[in-house]
């Protein structure tokens, strides 16, 4: 099923249905983020989704380097704002603010979860 969705310039087009990841995707998301990988959240792995970095209308893929998990609050803050979220090299997401907040634009991490 697909459903209709307006765009910046005031089209409509019809995007496909989120798929869930499969269940290793899942895994390799909780162990690489451990929950909410926003800076300073701590909310648990168990109340979180999996985000596309490049979203799924811009074509993006369900691939764990294109995916990062976040809480509700979280997720809606990255649609809705100017933060940027990347994977890096070492393969960690990192979080960019807006110029407003943080005109350095020095990317930050969740070290909360980080496993010892």
């Amino acid at each position: 099923m697909r459903w209709p969705n307006r765009t910046r310039d005031n089209r409509w087009t019809w995007d496909a249905p989120a798929v869930p990841s499969p269940p290793r995707q899942k895994h390799a998301l909780k162990i690489r983020d451990g929950g909410c990988a926003c800076p300073g959240c701590a909310i648990p792995v168990q109340r979180c989704t999996a985000h596309h970095l490049v979203f799924w209308r811009h074509r993006g893929e369900t691939k764990t380097d294109n995916l990062v998990l976040l809480c509700t609050r979280h997720h809606r803050l990255i649609h809705k704002s100017e933060w940027k979220v990347q994977i890096t090299q070492d393969g960690l997401p990192e979080f960019i603010a807006p110029t407003y907040l943080d005109p350095s634009g020095e990317p930050r991490r969740n070290t909360m979860h980080l496993r010892t």
